[in-house]
């Protein structure tokens, strides 16, 4: 089996809305964002990026939607766009 691309440790606990939601910072990263991503045991998916300035209308929203039919997102911070991701089944 592979290396994961990040480990438990990189997470942290982000504020978006009313809701907490994982986040990796991978601000020094040039390569362009994978499609699938191993954090720890945990597999996720590439569904979608919103730009970091002016997030805070259309992002939260978006997440509070998609939890709400179950998905577990997870956010991976670049310089200038948020990554989401989701949780595998």
């Amino acid at each position: 089996m592979a290396e994961p691309d990040f480990s438990d440790e990189d997470l942290e606990a982000q504020v978006f809305g009313s809701f907490l939601v994982p986040l990796i910072r991978d601000t020094v990263t040039s390569e362009p964002p994978k499609v699938h991503i191993e954090v720890g045991e945990q597999g996720y998916n590439y569904e979608r990026s919103f730009p970091i300035k002016g997030h805070s209308a259309v992002l939260p929203p978006y997440l509070a939607e998609q939890m709400g039919t179950g998905r577990k997102p997870l956010l991976i911070e670049r310089p200038t766009r948020y990554y989401v991701y989701f949780a595998e089944a």
